[in-house]
This record gives C-alpha cells, sequence and structure tokens, in this order.
C-alpha cells in the first residue's frame, strides 16, 4: 500500500510540476505568434512591421535581414525603445473539479494578467572597406511578462510568468553586385525565466490519503494551498542569413532565415507546503530541487518587398512563415526523485501577412500606416492556458518620422492589436478544471532615435 501510494504521489507530483516548469518555455504571449516578440524596431511598429527584413535603414536590419545593411550609408547608430501593453480579461465558465462532485473552483477572475513590459533595442553599422559592412544589434526576440493574484480562480495553473530574451547579434553583409547584397548574423541568446503556481494540496491530500486520514491532518480541497516557483536560465545560438536586392527609388527586395536555436536551461524549483500536508513530502518529493528542460526555438522565413512610387509614396509588403510545429512537447527531468514532466503541447506552423504604406509630405516628415494579420499557433482550447491565453491578432499600426537636423531623426509609433477572445480547458492532475475565456488585447508604443555620420 505504501509503495502504490508512494508511486501514485510521484505521477501527482510530475503532472503538478509539469505546469510550472514551463518557465522555461514562457507561454502568455510577446506581440507576435506564440512568445515571440517582433518589437525590434519603433519604426517598424509604424509599418506593422511589413518591408522588415527589406529594411527600414534604422539599423533593425541587423536583427531582421543583415543583408539590407549593405544600403545603410557610412556608420549608423540607432537606439529604440518600445512598450508592450497587454490585455488579459479572463471569464469563468464554470470552473470545477469534477473529482469531487463537480465542486466549483473557489477565487476571482483576476484581475487583468497582462503587464507592462519595455522592449529596448540598440543598433549600431559601420562600413569595413567598399563593399563590406559590420553590424551590432542588442534587442530581444522573445518574451512574455503576466501575474495574476495568488487566490484567483486560475491558481493552480499560472501565478506569475515572465520571461526575458537578450540576443546580441554581430552582423555582417557583403555587396555581391551594385545592387545585390548577401548577409549573415550570429544570434547568441540568454534567457532568463520565472514561473509561479500554487499547488490544491487539500486535494491531493483527499486523493492520495483517503478523507478521513487527510481531514485528521487538517487537510481539505482548496484550503490547504501550497506554492512554486521555477526560474532557470540558459545561453545558445542561432544565425541568420538574407540576401537583398535593391532597386529604382531605394525599392528593396529582402528574403531572410532565421535558424532554430536549441536551449538547454537549468533551474531551480523551490515550493512552500502548508504544514498539515508535510506528510506527503516523506519520499522526497515537493522539495526544492535542479530541474532541466531541453527546447528548441523555431526557425523562421521572412520576404519583404519595399516599392517606392516617389519620394512621396511607397508601399511595403511582408510574408513569414515561423515552424511552430517543432513545439511538440515540453520534457523536463528533475534531479531528486521526481519523474520528467510532459506537458503535450502540439503547436502548428503559422503565418504572418503584412502590408503598409509611406507618405512623405516634406523631406523632414514621413508617416506610415500597416495592417498585419499573425496566426497563434495554439491549435485550441485545450493547449491554451492563462500562460499563453492568446490567439490570431489583427494589428493596426500608424508611425510618424522627422528629421530633427540633417544627421538626426526621430520616431513616434503606435499599434493595437485585436486580439481573437482565447477560450481555456486546462486541468491539472488531481481534476481541478479551469474552464473559460481571455478578452485578449494589445497595444504597442514605440519611440526611437537614430544618428547618421555621414563620411
Amino acid at each position: 500500500m505504501r509503495d502504490f501510494m508512494n508511486g501514485t504521489l510521484a505521477k501527482v507530483a510530475a503532472a503538478l510540476l509539469a505546469v510550472p516548469v514551463f518557465v522555461f518555455v514562457p507561454a502568455e504571449r510577446g506581440s507576435a505568434a506564440g512568445f515571440a516578440i517582433l518589437e525590434q524596431s519603433s519604426e517598424g511598429i509604424g509599418y506593422a512591421f511589413a518591408g522588415a527584413a527589406a529594411g527600414y535603414g534604422d539599423g533593425s536590419e541587423i536583427a531582421f535581414n543583415p543583408a539590407a545593411m549593405a544600403w545603410i550609408p557610412d556608420t549608423h547608430v540607432s537606439a529604440n525603445v518600445d512598450l508592450i501593453i497587454p490585455s488579459a480579461e479572463f471569464k469563468n465558465n464554470g470552473s470545477n473539479n469534477p473529482n469531487l462532485g463537480g465542486i466549483a473552483l473557489s477565487g476571482s477572475n483576476g484581475p487583468d494578467g497582462g503587464e507592462l513590459a519595455a522592449v529596448p533595442s540598440f543598433y549600431v553599422k559601420s562600413e569595413l572597406f567598399e563593399g563590406a559592412h559590420f553590424g551590432l544589434g542588442v534587442h530581444s526576440p522573445f518574451g512574455l511578462s503576466t501575474n495574476y493574484d495568488r487566490e484567483w480562480v486560475g491558481r493552480y495553473t499560472a501565478v506569475e510568468s515572465e520571461l526575458r530574451t537578450v540576443s546580441i547579434t554581430p552582423a555582417f553583409s557583403f555587396e555581391v553586385t551594385e545592387n545585390f547584397a548577401i548577409g549573415g548574423a550570429l544570434n547568441v541568446l540568454y534567457t532568463e525565466a520565472t514561473l509561479s503556481n500554487a499547488i490544491d494540496f487539500g486535494t491531493i491530500g483527499f486523493g492520495q490519503l483517503g478523507a478521513a486520514q487527510a481531514t485528521a491532518l487538517g487537510l481539505a480541497p482548496q484550503q490547504n494551498d501550497g506554492f512554486v516557483e521555477v526560474k532557470g536560465d540558459d545561453w545558445s545560438a542561432g544565425f541568420t542569413l538574407g540576401g537583398s536586392y535593391r532597386y529604382g527609388e531605394n525599392s528593396k527586395i529582402g528574403l531572410a532565415w532565421k535558424s532554430k536555436i536549441d536551449t538547454d536551461l537549468r533551474g531551480t524549483a523551490d515550493f512552500i507546503v502548508p504544514t498539515a500536508a508535510a506528510p506527503l513530502t516523506g519520499t522526497g518529493l515537493f522539495t526544492d530541487t535542479g530541474a532541466t528542460a531541453g527546447v528548441t526555438l523555431p526557425e523562421s522565413i521572412a520576404l519583404s518587398w519595399i516599392h517606392n512610387f516617389s519620394e512621396e509614396w511607397g508601399v511595403l509588403f511582408e510574408t513569414q512563415w515561423t515552424n511552430w510545429d517543432r513545439f511538440e512537447e515540453l520534457r523536463v527531468q528533475f534531479d531528486g526523485v521526481q519523474p520528467d514532466a510532459v506537458t503535450p503541447e502540439d503547436w502548428d506552423d503559422v503565418w504572418r501577412f503584412s502590408v503598409a504604406m509611406r507618405y512623405s509630405p516634406a523631406p523632414d516628415w514621413t508617416f506610415s500606416a500597416g495592417w498585419t494579420f499573425d496566426e497563434e499557433p495554439i491549435p485550441g482550447a485545450n493547449r491554451r492556458t492563462p500562460r499563453i491565453p492568446g490567439n490570431d491578432r489583427n494589428w493596426l499600426a500608424l508611425g510618424m518620422k522627422y528629421q530633427l537636423a540633417e544627421q538626426v531623426n526621430l520616431r513616434a509609433t503606435y499599434a493595437h492589436l485585436f486580439v481573437k477572445d482565447g477560450d481555456v480547458i486546462a486541468s491539472d492532475s488531481v481534476g481541478n478544471n479551469l474552464v473559460g475565456s481571455f478578452d485578449n488585447s494589445v497595444d504597442l508604443v514605440g519611440l526611437g532615435i537614430d544618428y547618421q555620420f555621414n563620411s
């Protein structure tokens, strides 16, 4: 009986831990599909990132398509800060535990889980010699920040989720002909993440010890919550290859391929266990331990076209494919006695389609407007959680650039993302079943400055 109980407890622990260790592959969402972040350029926000792989001339070519650096003259420096303002309001549609007679899950609906995030980026580009160019960028390609109350109805699924990434990107480009260039970049990525959630030790106690013994210990469903926080970090690397062709009035076509990045994160799991549940830790489960997880961040291909009809008017297009179906499952190995925790994901490949226009009524002023449709890789409600409540989205964007001086440009941009409501059906191993939907939206604000060192 003791061996059976210990084995069952191990399975319960593994299933519960499969949620908190999702810190290693962040959830909720960035502004783009999955947990990606497009905001590598404040100017790009104003175009809804149409034309990004063809190049805006602001240095973000280092992040999107290093070949297009070739068309930035001389030495160029730019700095940006982009604000991501997400909203994720939850509506409870009867969350319950069917294993306990359909008892409703207690707790509030929130508050709004979205949290403001600032995404800075910095680029410097210079000509090494005629036809050869070097650039260096510091930017963030993935991220999230969500935070719910510890007492909310979905606390057993998610409380805090935070992901921060920094990519240090040296890049090169070479002009094969006067109008065609190739380029490459090394993406050295640092990832740091934190994730937490509550654990329903009361229900675990009833299920594993029986009602009489659990009651004697003072355990009761949803009345003896514990807590777990998982942290992890890693250094990893990938690369970008691209080509760029220009014609006419600085019209450009760009094609860029970003490689997958294999990460192998190492972290710790720290538990808070209520006194009444201490007998459940006797076998070493639910105790502080180390954890590792290997995750592959997907490759993508982007094709862009910027066509200028004149100095005043231009149009921009882009399509991007991302291989999110690599994310079939998350498997985490723990130090100590905890077995592997496996969370099925089954994400899909996705496409992004963007179109924008540019209008320059005077040499000092440029205005832009853009639209994007961005698919979400989450296949359905049973694969969506409060850590990943995103869905398909449509962008509407506006931008403005002002030439403050001969060598200085200032930019201010804004976009609103209309995100389709996301239904959620998320269950833990003891039967707590979160059922509801998220009313999602995202606002983006971009500010930037660049300086051109003319020779």
